[in-house]
């Protein structure tokens, strides 16, 4: 589906934004000029490798300030606008988070393992990623994470997975937040499906399967792929895992040390050669200096030098 929005600042596109092309991104995201503009006085080289960047790289680069939403006054007005379709079909871009307090807290925590994921959120979620600060337990860390529906009751909501779970969560407009989660150790398997639109993640467990429509087309493999080693698993299970890589990673960083700590073999040990090549060389030095090339003095030097290698 061809993108009608400016990945970077939401506006629409023109013709003139994407008349030849040039301002699309790897992830399939397309900037308008305006966009491009800033982006370019930042780093020249966009302009000739735009393509080899994504929309989280050029973020990186670039501040955008996004136009307010008014909040509706009257009651009456807040029921239209509840009535009205979540559009968030292709997302151009993910949720943007915000940290205000000097020391960081368990919710900046939480965004930053949300944003490690790599997972494409749009501002509708923001309700069930606070709540995900009562959801979570304080060693909980978020290894996978989409936004979309549940098909079981149509819910829409923010789909996260742990090494313990997979946890759907809706934040009603009015208050009160429905949950369900599935135990890693209670799923069989979790199978992906994409579509033009959008992509399918179902999630298997015993006499049930939570199927999710997920609203990015990438979303359901990207989800299955990082939590497919901890399906089945029981937490005792999961620990032992985390256990034995942490052991490893510790293992890889001693031995680092140790060859970084190693002194440098000595010089006169790196230039070391055979006997037999030294030999053929002073032959050739002593040939050089009977054809005249070689000065005496030239002669005994190269000849030093080589017989100090043996």
């Amino acid at each position: 589906m061809m993108n009608t929005q400016c990945a970077l600042c939401g506006t629409p596109l023109t013709s003139m934004d994407t008349l030849l092309g040039e301002n699309k991104l790897s992830d399939g995201g397309v900037l308008c000029n305006k966009c491009l503009n800033k982006a370019t006085e930042v780093n020249t080289t966009l302009v000739s490798d735009l393509m080899n960047y994504s929309i989280m790289q050029i973020r990186a680069m670039v501040s955008v300030e996004r136009p307010e939403v008014e909040e509706p006054e009257e009651l009456e007005d807040l029921q239209i606008v509840i009535s009205q379709p979540r559009i968030v079909e292709t997302p151009s871009q993910s949720i943007q988070f915000t940290y205000t307090a000097d020391e960081p807290t368990r919710l900046d925590d939480i965004k930053d393992q949300l944003v490690a994921t790599g997972a494409k959120l749009s501002i509708f979620v923001d309700g069930e990623v606070e709540e995900l600060v009562n959801v979570l337990d304080k060693d909980e860390k978020i290894i996978a994470a989409a936004e979309g529906k549940y098909l079981h009751n149509n819910r829409e909501g923010i789909i996260v997975g742990t090494e313990r779970r997979i946890i759907f969560v809706d934040k009603k407009f009015f208050g009160g937040v429905f949950e369900n989660e599935f135990p890693m150790n209670k799923v069989s398997s979790v199978q992906h499906e994409a579509s033009l639109m959008f992509s399918t993640l179902k999630v298997f467990t015993p006499g049930f399967t939570a199927e999710f429509k997920l609203y990015i087309k990438s979303g359901a493999k990207a989800f299955a792929d990082a939590v497919k080693e901890y399906v089945g698993r029981t937490e005792s299970q999961i620990r032992a895992q985390q256990e034995q890589a942490r052991q490893q990673q510790q293992q890889q960083q001693q031995q680092q040390q140790q060859q970084q700590q190693q002194p440098p073999k000595p010089q006169q040990d790196i230039e070391k050669e055979t006997p037999a090549i030294i030999f053929e060389q002073l032959e050739k030095l002593g040939k050089l200096r009977e054809l005249g090339v070689l000065t005496e003095e030239e002669f005994a030097e190269q000849k030093k030098k080589l017989l100090a290698k043996l």
